[in-house]
């Protein structure tokens, strides 16, 4: 697989003809609705079987990216390159790539679109973490309807089903009181495990990810206990126990988001730790991309200081926003689009997308009807790529997707091309 850039004037029959595969394989593949439409800078899924057909302003290096490669394998690939000049129109021959396995997890609310992206990924994921499960002051865990079809879809896929359990109060938002009640108090703390413990049980889970935020630093070691509790219940039955954590970059960074979720113990304690390595860019702030590469490095190399390399999972999102210009604090939150709405919409516009090389994230800006500016930042095949270089660079465990309500069909077939799926 390749990743090939739309330029100016391509349509897909020229595409197609360019790579000598048809038309109808890379509709399918990269989930296009509406195939004679494509956007300037969209990014498209190829299947190449090894070649790759130089681009107008390719070189080494954005070859490399667009195929998993390294500089120095594609060059040793083609020694009758002399030299950096790269030709339009020139075919390389691409070698095959080195596969490292990786953990793949994606979250998913029982809706009927995430349960039919969830079938969509099929096996290219190692878990399918149902999202959530509600506790209350008491230990008890609200039931979560239609829970069965994703476990369902899990199970037919070779996936683990995953129970996430989360301090949501009542539908709305995280809850540093609720969190409180369950934690500074044993026997709240033993009736909610055993509640997890049952649920596990009875749904065919086989593994739980407890997702506690906005601790504040009172809750730190209550959290960090409770979890020894948990794992010392569900490690000898065999469950998976991870945990999702906000990113960090210092042990003492300040916050009621950061201050109660502890790198190192939970690196000692739990088998798995998924940082939340986006929201830069969110929807009440600035207009920023959402996971700029440089941002999510220095947290991972940070997290690497305080938990295992085989136990870190890197938190990768699946959607971008639309800011309206200027920026105002405090006014209309950014619109949360998926890759696909992002680039219909960049279609419609009539704009280029473009791509921030240092950030590795595309965006564009367009005009709306009522002569407002906008600025769109998302993600696509080449920030994905960016981030699987990152994961096999630092060489940790793998990553996590959130979340499956935003479909993004040919990210698929992409992490099985670079990536065995650990079972």
């Amino acid at each position: 697989m390749q990743i090939h850039v739309v330029r100016r004037g391509q349509s897909l029959w020229g595409i197609s003809h360019q790579y000598g595969i048809p038309w109808q394989q890379i509709v399918d593949l990269n989930g296009l609705e509406a195939p004679d439409q494509l956007a300037i800078g969209q990014t498209l899924l190829i299947p190449t079987q090894n070649r790759y057909t130089v681009q107008p302003g390719d070189s080494f290096f954005s070859i490399a990216n667009k195929t998993g490669v390294s500089i120095e394998q594609l060059k040793n690939a083609n020694p009758q390159i002399q030299g950096n000049i790269l030709y339009p129109g020139q075919v390389l021959r691409v070698p095959q790539r080195p596969k490292t396995t990786a953990l793949v997890n994606a979250y998913a609310e029982p809706f009927e679109n995430s349960v039919q992206n969830a079938k969509t990924a099929g096996n290219a994921l190692s878990w399918l973490s149902v999202f959530s499960y509600h506790v209350d002051e008491q230990g008890n865990i609200r039931p979560l309807d239609n829970d069965d079809a994703l476990i369902e879809v899990a199970k037919a896929n070779n996936v683990k089903p995953i129970m996430t359990v989360t301090n949501i109060k009542e539908g709305a938002e995280f809850d540093t009181d609720l969190a409180t009640a369950v934690l500074k108090n044993d026997q709240i703390q033993n009736t909610l495990i055993n509640n997890i413990e049952t649920v596990m049980k009875n749904k065919g889970f086989q593994g739980v990810n407890i997702d506690f935020e906005f601790l504040g630093s009172q809750n730190k070691e209550p959290y960090n206990q409770f979890l020894r509790k948990l794992v010392a219940k569900m490690r000898p039955q065999g469950y998976v126990v991870s945990t999702a954590l906000a990113p960090k970059i210092s042990a003492d960074q300040k916050g009621v988001l950061y201050e109660g979720h502890d790198y190192k113990a939970h690196g000692e304690i739990v088998d798995y730790v998924i940082i939340m390595t986006y929201e830069w860019g969110w929807s009440g702030g600035p207009p920023l991309p959402v996971s700029p590469l440089p941002e999510v490095e220095k947290v991972l190399r940070y997290a690497l200081a305080e938990i295992p390399k085989e136990k870190l999972v890197m938190g990768i999102n699946l959607y971008g926003y639309d800011w309206t210009l200027p920026y105002v604090e405090g006014g209309p939150f950014a619109k949360a689009l998926s890759v696909p709405q992002a680039t219909r919409l960049a279609y419609t516009r009539q704009t280029e997308i473009q791509y921030d090389e240092e950030d590795q994230a595309p965006y564009y800006t367009y005009y709306d009807e009522n002569g407002k500016e906008h600025i769109v930042w998302f993600e696509d095949l080449r920030s994905m790529s960016a981030k699987f270089d990152l994961i096999k660079k630092l060489d940790i465990a793998g990553m996590s997707f959130w979340n499956l309500a935003f479909p993004y069909k040919p990210l698929w077939p992409l992490i099985k091309d670079r990536f065995n799926i650990k079972r």
